[in-house]
């Protein structure tokens, strides 16, 4: 099994891309869901974000309000910092679990995650694509996905540019222009990993 790591700052594309492998036949880990899991009520992870950040970021029904938290900590690194030191463990845990369950298997497994580098975690991947778009278009998308313009810049600004990614990936998916052009991009990308390995 190949594992390849897609990552991409906040709007670049990099779940489009996950999705467009996963139609080619790729198992998809989705850190992002992972990370959502982790702070479902009941879950040990989310009792320890309620006491270290509060009961006022409990929602209806004693669910965490996951945008109310992150409006918080994206405005507050030290914050930020403690959420991640709690949740990429067991994301980290998850991820390499589903690696060691299809890793005799052939095909390819996929890590969709957007703190790639920045968590080390390419280091579990044998390839990594980066998905990179113009941050203007970055801005635009996170505003049909309802992230505010505001919050959208802090969130880019705790994450590595798209230039420093690029930098150190094996294969980088420009996303700038329609879905068509995106699937052609991820074929050939798709193909070339297949063919290397």
């Amino acid at each position: 099994m190949i594992v390849v790591g897609v990552t991409g700052n906040l709007s670049s594309g990099k779940t489009a891309v996950a999705k467009i492998f996963k139609s080619l036949g790729a198992v998809v880990f989705d850190a992002d869901r992972a990370a959502a899991r982790a702070l479902e009520k009941g879950r040990p992870t989310a009792r320890a974000a309620v006491k270290i950040f509060g009961k006022e970021y409990l929602g209806a029904g004693g669910w965490i309000d996951r945008g109310k938290l992150a409006r918080h900590v994206f405005g507050h690194p030290r914050d930020l910092k403690k959420l991640n030191i709690l949740i990429h463990p067991g994301v980290i845990f998850e991820c390499l679990k589903l690696i060691e369950k299809n890793r005799a298997k052939k095909g390819m497994l996929v890590l969709d995650v957007p703190l790639l580098f920045e968590s080390k975690m390419e280091n579990i991947a044998d390839v990594t694509v980066v998905v990179r778009a113009p941050v203007r278009r970055l801005l635009a998308r996170s505003r049909r996905k309802g992230i505010g313009r505001a919050l959208a810049r802090k969130i880019l600004s705790t994450q590595w540019p798209g230039e420093r990614k690029a930098r150190l990936a094996d294969f980088i998916i420009d996303n700038d222009g329609t879905r068509r052009s995106l699937e052609k991009k991820v074929r050939e990308v798709f193909g070339e990993i297949i063919k290397r390995n």
